[in-house]
């Protein structure tokens, strides 16, 4: 059972051609519950920060960037839980 205080975010690295960084950068911007933190033009890489109530519709919200025109990679690297008092943290280890 979901309450108020019940809520997931998670940090996601996007890749994305270079030629299409911008519209990608710009198409996630739309997206409802992603947000671009930060870019890097060298690398075509995007931090994204992704806010949802549930674990499947981060998911579902992952495999949506992945999907995107432009889109090379989009990985998981941080995903936090907050159900009611308690805090679950969990992390890829991620690439570089």
């Amino acid at each position: 059972m979901q309450t108020t205080d019940d809520w997931c975010v998670s940090g996601l690295c996007v890749t994305a051609r270079a030629d299409r960084m911008a519209a990608v950068e710009e198409i996630i911007g739309q997206l409802p519950g992603f947000e671009v933190h930060a870019r890097d033009a060298t690398t075509g890489r995007l931090v994204v920060v992704q806010e949802r109530a549930t674990v499947e519709e981060h998911r579902r919200g992952l495999r949506e960037l992945q999907a995107l025109p432009g889109v090379l990679t989009a990985e998981l690297v941080l995903h936090y839980r907050n159900v009611g008092d308690h805090l679950d943290c969990a992390t890829t280890g991620g690439s570089s």
